[in-house]
């Protein structure tokens, strides 16, 4: 029994290890404070920043919802093709700003959304395509026109599901 603890051990810390290594070699990795969402290297009109980003479905549907603020440097989500779906508020507690970008990184529409806790909650529509979208805090003052870059942007589009 000690010795099938002992592998079982090793072997989900072995996977816990090739976990966190692939991250690295994709260019993600945990929140400073550990939480279970990834962040990206990436730059924001040149400057590099480090946003969470949000690939697979579910982590796009939950997004900011009842966070008590924003992270710094945002969330990125990034969507598996081309999308002009619509965003929303519900239980999204900090005001944001929402910007969409194209596949090449470039601003396509930029958009302040209210919070809202209770139906019916606005929709905010960038009315074109777009492949990325980033929110960032209502405070924050950078410009968001470009994403990149493009070689790790098409990464992250690699692994969104």
């Amino acid at each position: 029994m000690i010795r099938i603890v002992w592998q079982m051990r090793g072997r989900a810390a072995f996977a816990g290890f090739a976990l966190v290594a692939a991250l690295a070699v994709a260019g993600l990795g945990t929140t400073a404070a550990g939480a279970r969402s990834a962040t990206a290297r990436l730059t924001l009109d040149g400057v590099v920043f480090q946003p969470e980003v949000a690939l697979d479905e579910t982590a796009r549907e939950k997004g900011l919802m009842y966070r008590a603020s924003a992270p710094k440097d945002g969330m990125l989500f990034v969507f598996p093709r081309p999308t002009s779906s619509a965003f929303w508020m519900k239980n999204t507690r900090v005001p944001l700003v929402v910007t969409f970008f194209d596949a090449a990184g470039k601003r396509v529409r930029r958009l302040s959304m209210k919070p809202c806790r209770s139906d019916p909650c606005p929709i905010y529509s960038p009315g074109r395509s777009y492949r990325f979208a980033l929110e960032l805090p209502v405070s924050d003052r950078r410009p968001a026109s470009r994403l990149g870059p493009v070689a790790q942007l098409r990464r992250l589009v690699q692994r969104a599901s």
